[in-house]
Parts: C-alpha cells; sequence; structure tokens
C-alpha cells in the first residue's frame, strides 16, 4: 500500500478552490466595475454634449428672434422714411429714402424684397417728375429680377434632386452672368456675353445666363460688387468655382473667387463689372 501523506489533505484541497474562485470574482467584479465606470463617463459625456447642443440651440433662436425683430423695426422705420419723403416731395428727401431702401433691405429675404420693389414704386409716385421715370425703371427691374431668382431657385432644387449623368461636373450646374449697370454697361455686357460663349463652348450642357446687375440691386446686403469674381457656396462648390475660374482665365490672370452662405445647390454666378 502507497503511503497516506502522498494525498493533500482535503481541507487543503477546498482553500486552493475557494482561492481560485475568489480570484475569478474578484477579478469578474474588477472588470464589471472598470466597465460600468467607462459607461457612465461615456453617458455623462452623451449628456453634457446633448445639454451643449441644446444651449447653442436656444441662444441661435434666442438670436434669430432677436434679428427678426430688428429687420421687423428697421422695416417699419423705412416705411416711416419713405411716408415723410413723399410728403415733403423734395428730391433730396427722395433720393435719401431711395438710399436707405436699397441699402438696407435684402433683396434675398421675401418679405424684404417685396418691400422693396413696393416702397421704391410708392417713390416713384410722389417723387419729382424729373426723377419718376427711373424709379418706375428702377422698381421694374427689382421685380424682374426677384421673378428670376424664383423661378431660379425652383429650377436649382429641381436639378440638385434629380441630377443627370453628364460628360463635366460642371455642366450639372447653372451659371448666372451679371453684369454690372451704370456708366460701364455696354463693356460690362460685352464681357458677360464673353464668358457665356466660353463656357458653352467648353462646357457641353451648361447652363449659362446673361443678367442685368441693376445699380439698386447691386446696393442692397450681400451685393456691392466692384469687380469681376466668381461666387459660390463655401462648403460643397470650392472645387467646381475653381474649375470655371480656370476655364475663364485670361494670359494667366484667373477671376477672384469669392465665397458665400447662400443656399443654393449646383448654382454659380459670374459678375463681369
Amino acid at each position: 500500500m502507497g503511503d497516506t501523506n502522498d494525498k493533500p489533505p482535503a481541507k487543503e484541497g477546498w482553500l486552493v478552490k475557494l482561492n481560485l474562485v475568489l480570484t475569478m470574482v474578484l477579478a469578474a467584479l474588477g472588470f464589471w466595475l472598470n466597465f460600468n465606470s467607462q459607461q457612465q463617463k461615456l453617458a455623462f459625456d452623451e449628456q453634457k454634449l446633448a445639454i451643449e447642443k441644446l444651449q447653442s440651440l436656444l441662444a441661435t433662436n434666442r438670436d434669430q428672434r432677436e434679428e427678426r425683430g430688428s429687420r421687423e423695426q428697421m422695416r417699419l422705420q423705412l416705411f416711416d422714411k419713405v411716408s415723410v419723403s413723399l410728403q415733403k416731395g423734395e428730391d433730396r428727401h427722395v433720393e435719401a429714402a431711395r438710399a436707405l431702401v436699397e441699402s438696407l433691405l435684402s433683396t434675398n429675404d421675401p418679405v424684404e424684397s417685396e418691400l422693396r420693389v413696393g416702397l421704391i414704386r410708392a417713390l416713384s409716385l410722389g417723387a419729382p417728375p424729373a426723377k419718376q421715370q427711373e424709379l418706375i425703371e428702377a422698381a421694374n427691374k427689382e421685380a424682374t429680377f426677384r421673378t428670376e431668382q424664383k423661378a431660379l431657385e425652383a429650377d436649382v432644387l429641381r436639378r440638385a434632386e434629380k441630377p443627370l449623368a453628364r460628360e463635366s461636373p460642371l455642366a450639372a450646374y447653372r451659371v448666372d452672368v451679371f453684369y454690372c449697370a451704370g456708366v460701364s454697361a455696354a463693356a460690362n455686357e460685352s464681357k458677360a456675353q464673353w464668358v457665356q460663349k466660353t463656357l458653352r463652348e467648353r462646357i457641353a450642357g451648361i447652363q449659362v445666363r446673361v443678367r442685368e446687375l441693376a445699380p439698386s440691386i447691386n446696393a442692397s446686403p450681400g451685393y456691392g460688387i466692384t469687380r469681376s469674381e466668381v461666387r459660390y457656396e463655401t462648403a460643397t462648390e470650392a472645387r467646381a468655382a475653381e474649375e470655371l475660374a480656370s476655364i475663364l482665365s485670361t494670359g494667366g490672370t484667373r477671376l477672384p473667387l469669392r465665397p458665400v452662405n447662400n443656399a443654393t445647390p449646383l448654382y454659380l454666378s459670374v459678375f463681369a463689372c
């Protein structure tokens, strides 16, 4: 018979097993606590981010409300200014009111665009005879520009929703070439027509239209064009604008690029001024 002392005592075997079980339990507990801590941190970070977004949204809404209130107050003040100018009927008062209307009311806002046309028409009715025809023509150009912009916005949205396969990415774009009216109108229009002809020759299927940029429109917020340039939406159209400017470059000179924040997809503006 073997020596019974070679077998570990039953008590010691039980302690070894207990120690192993405790070690596994503690390891699992440590892992769970660490995982739970990470989950709590993630949840806290998500809550913090959600709160920050909500605060930002509330601040933006507050700023927008304040901006709307400010714009509404400005519109009322312009209306009063035009009323006073009509009562006085003097050329200098009419011109002052017109300058304010053209420089403060936006052509991109539907309400303000409508108000621009109405106020300029009102000024034409009460202006001295020498100024009436000029104001009537300005109001007509404002109305035409507004109609064109509405059609443009509908068209670019339609083109963005149902893009067609084209040889050149630029062919998917619609391009308006504006020429500045005024003293150099003839030269600017000739330059705009050259841009239209060049783009049509170089890019099959592209839609290019020449449009007049009346002085009253150019005086409105967001314009103030004093040179030839290409305007594009900052986030999505930089590459297309670069390609367009390269096509129109002459003698190593390229048209300057200016990013804007308008929401008109697949649309680029070229100014000949």
